[in-house]
């Protein structure tokens, strides 16, 4: 019975080798070049950031490493192909926060479920967002602004880049957070900056790298930055939570792959991209905008779209959030 039981197990475990698709063995891997699906435009944040690690990654695989822009709304496009792209490892894309955690809420009939079709390869970075105010406003704090904005209901207006955006619904949990009496004026992309610049609109929340040419320029001013610690970019602008408003959220971004993409490539895939956004040059180069390098597990960054997915579910219905 038992040399059976051996010769069963034995038997087993060489079937499931057999059964594995040539290629996707992690000690093989990579053999040809890695395609990143990118749901964001050419010049984009995310895009620019996602060539940069490529460039890395290609001196550590000795691979190509392939971006390829399949811009829309939440990313929706790329997303669905990776879904249905080969679990070999091949092909991945970077995404952020609100595609993985706030679009299930917003789009009423997504073609994939980003909890389940997809196997997380790990967070990267963390970019923290920064409330400005056009220069002209008379704030010069939080607390002034939210008193301006009660002075005036209504009368105060902030700008997105689209309804959905990061930009939009971490605002609207500044304004629930805060009772802070203000109007959403969506925009298209980089306008919404302009907007705040001109004094077309009066306050925007933002990432720190678009935010930073404004502010330096004195087009507007900084009140208060998202995440956990102030930021090297702007030191002298306290956090949320300083200010008594805990858990306005830096942005996370990470990569992942298609469903049953085998652990052994995934763990491989996740630690060349943590040693690459480590790399002192583009580790300062991602710094001097104000990002934070934070690589994680797979296994954390599965928790964490788990984990926020239902908080943002309930922020979305509460301010009445749509797609554009």
């Amino acid at each position: 019975m038992e040399s059976t039981a051996r010769w069963l197990l034995g038997a087993a475990m060489m079937f499931a080798l057999l059964s594995v698709p040539p290629g996707l063995h992690a000690e093989n891997f990579p053999a040809h070049p890695i395609r990143f699906l990118l749901g964001n435009a050419p010049g984009s944040v995310l895009d620019v950031a996602t060539r940069q690690l490529a460039s890395r990654l290609e001196v550590q695989t000795g691979q190509h490493v392939i971006v390829e822009n399949r811009p829309s709304a939440g990313g929706i496009i790329a997303l669905e192909t990776l879904k249905n792209s080969p679990a070999d490892g091949y092909t991945l894309t970077t995404v952020s926060m609100p595609q993985m955690s706030i679009s299930p809420s917003i789009f009423a009939h997504l073609p994939f479920d980003p909890s389940k079709d997809f196997a997380p390869v790990g967070i990267l970075f963390r970019g923290p967002q920064v409330l400005v105010v056009n220069a002209e406003i008379p704030a010069a704090t939080l607390k002034e602004f939210v008193a301006l904005a009660a002075a005036r209901p209504g009368g105060l207006r902030f700008s997105s880049p689209a309804n959905g955006s990061p930009s939009h619904v971490l605002m609207e949990e500044v304004r629930f957070r805060t009772g802070a009496s203000l109007q959403h004026i969506p925009y298209k992309g980089p306008s919404a900056n302009l907007a705040v610049a001109s004094g077309e609109v009066d306050a925007l929340l933002e990432g720190i790298s678009q935010m930073l040419p404004l502010v330096r320029a004195g087009k507007v001013r900084p009140l208060a930055v998202s995440g956990d610690h102030r930021v090297d970019a702007m030191p002298e602008v306290p956090t949320f939570a300083e200010l008594g408003i805990p858990d306005i959220d830096a942005v996370w971004v990470g990569v992942i792959a298609p469903r049953n993409t085998p652990p052994a490539i995934i763990e491989y895939l996740n630690a060349q991209l943590s040693r690459a956004i480590q790399f002192p040059e583009l580790r300062a180069t991602y710094e001097q905008v104000g990002r934070i390098i934070a690589p994680g597990s797979p296994q954390e960054m599965a928790a964490t779209i788990e984990a926020e997915i239902p908080r943002w579910r309930a922020m979305v219905k509460h301010a009445g959030i749509t797609p554009n």
